[in-house]
């Protein structure tokens, strides 16, 4: 006769490492052919986007690109408002946790203080700050006791619910429209610079994604009139990120706009009144499951001793995803030369995380508003100008207990905005953010993962009546383990009908 540790396989993910990184980015942008010389460089729209991640060796390769829209003015008579639109590659080594081959890299990027400087007329110098923040997810098993098996021998056991990772990964959502101007808006000449954002974001239980693609571009008209028109439109996205053979009850999903392309397009008349949207949306999933883990924590026999093996593992017990919906204000001062804001031509705020930190019982995020903003001064003159700027913020978001240990993942979407001019060179900013957290509860089990030193049990001679006071902190279980016996048989001696914890002094009748 044996006693055997019935086992089972316990599967979970893992966050084993996290980097931050920054590097400096320097890009030689050159004025195409096409292109008059530069006079003054308004505003600058960058975003940055990862391609690739590949291991070699120790080290993770992560790389993109930086999509830069420099809108400036012209070095010619009529100082004409212009843009160039380059994508700049990139690539940053990070360590790679030694030794782990099935690792998910999870990947956020931002870029920061972009700064562009005019070395002639036909090159300028851009420099960014990029931001990269990279979480290592790996899977963790191990072989936990979920039952004891043989003669005699009792056991206890816990039920834990646990959160399993069930998949991780990427898709790709393509959007194409093809749509005419809004009614009185003149022909178009050339696209100038263009904005695109996704809000109203959801998925259904069969990973059925909708959201609303918004998308403002600026145009330069095909008729004799100077300035430039503003469009906004909104597209609604319905598509299936076709994931199959998953068992997940949770999802976390958070999508981007990778690419987005719009060119002018003709109606039926030949004339360039509609547009051609070719929009590329990157969609990054993952999805848990909930499981119910009946695992042993105590045992004994009363034929053998035994010491049961324990090990302590981390799991997930809960995931959990937070959003809140908050205002940003701000004002921001212009540079008008003199003259007085009469018009706002373009508008863009796009949110950037500068931190998130666990500060008691919230998560402390700080925030920035990146804004270009297109402007007109002068009634008469009407000079066209333009400034980036930033409008910082924090949010606290509440986590649900105090003192677990949790791990969290925030994510900051633009939900619309708008402003107000308050005086000759002030702006007022009102801009809608989601602040987006995924929360990780962990915590450590003891699991048993088997048995040693087992041998059979010294059998001795018991009075025929033996009499025991309880201590504090003794309870059914420890008495019967301590004098091998079920804790039936404690119950049977004493008259007791339920399990219920004896009180400390109480006395304790073994008969036989």
């Amino acid at each position: 006769m044996s006693v055997e540790l019935i086992k089972k396989p316990v599967n979970v993910y893992q966050t084993i490492d996290e980097q931050q990184k920054e590097e400096l980015i320097e890009t030689g942008i050159i004025v195409p052919d096409s292109k008059p010389d530069v006079m003054e460089v308004l505003v600058v729209d960058a975003d940055v986007n990862v391609k690739a991640r590949e291991k070699t060796g120790k080290v993770m390769e992560v790389g993109g690109e930086i999509n830069y829209q420099v809108i400036y003015r012209a070095d010619n008579q009529n100082q004409d408002l212009e843009t160039i639109n380059v994508k700049a590659p990139w690539s940053v080594s990070c360590n790679y946790p030694v030794r782990e081959e099935d690792v998910y890299t999870l990947v956020r990027s931002s870029v920061e203080h972009t700064d562009v400087e005019i070395a002639n007329g036909r090159k300028l110098n851009a420099k960014s700050v990029l931001k990269l923040n990279v979480k290592y997810l790996m899977e963790t098993s191990i072989e936990a006791g979920e039952m004891l098996s043989g003669d005699q021998v009792y056991q206890r056991s816990d039920t834990r619910e646990i959160s399993v990772l069930e998949g991780v990964g990427e898709r790709m959502v393509n959007v194409s429209e093809n749509v005419e101007l809004p009614e009185g808006k003149p022909e178009i000449q050339e696209i100038l610079y263009c904005n695109s954002n996704l809000k109203d974001l959801k998925v259904h239980e069969n990973m059925n994604m909708e959201c609303v693609l918004e998308l403002d571009f600026l145009y330069r008209p095909n008729n004799d009139d100077k300035d430039v028109e503003n469009i906004h439109m909104e597209f609604p996205v319905n598509k299936n990120l076709e994931i199959e053979n998953f068992n997940y009850s949770e999802a976390n999903v958070n999508a981007n706009v990778k690419s987005v392309s719009v060119k002018p397009d003709e109606d039926i008349d030949g004339l360039l009144t509609r547009v051609k949207v070719d929009a590329e949306i990157g969609v990054e999933y993952i999805l848990y499951s909930k499981e119910d883990l009946h695992l042993v924590n105590d045992a004994y026999s009363t034929d053998y001793d035994f010491e049961l093996e324990k090990k302590s593992f981390t799991v997930c017990v809960e995931e959990r995803d937070s959003q809140d919906k908050l205002q940003v204000t701000g004002s921001i001062q212009l540079d008008c030369g003199g003259e007085a804001v009469e018009e706002i031509l373009n508008l863009t705020v796009k949110p950037r995380l500068l931190s998130a930190e666990k500060d008691g019982s919230d998560i402390e995020v700080n925030g920035s508003l990146d804004i270009c903003i297109l402007y007109v001064c002068g009634i008469q003159n009407r000079i066209i100008r333009g400034s980036n700027q930033e409008i910082q913020f924090t949010h606290r978001i509440p986590l649900p207990e105090c003192d677990c240990p949790y791990e969290h993942d925030v994510v900051l979407t633009a939900d619309g905005c708008s402003y107000e001019i308050v005086s000759d060179s002030e702006v007022e900013i009102k801009a809608q953010v989601i602040a987006k957290a995924h929360i990780s509860k962990k915590r450590q089990l003891e699991v048993v993962t088997g048995v040693k030193e087992l041998r059979p049990a010294g059998k001795k001679e018991n009075p025929p009546l033996l009499i025991y006071y309880t201590q504090q902190g003794d309870n059914l279980w420890k008495i019967a383990k301590r004098y091998k016996v079920p804790v039936q048989k404690i119950l049977d001696d004493n008259c007791m009908t339920e399990e219920k914890e004896p009180e400390a002094g109480q006395k304790i009748l073994f008969i036989g």
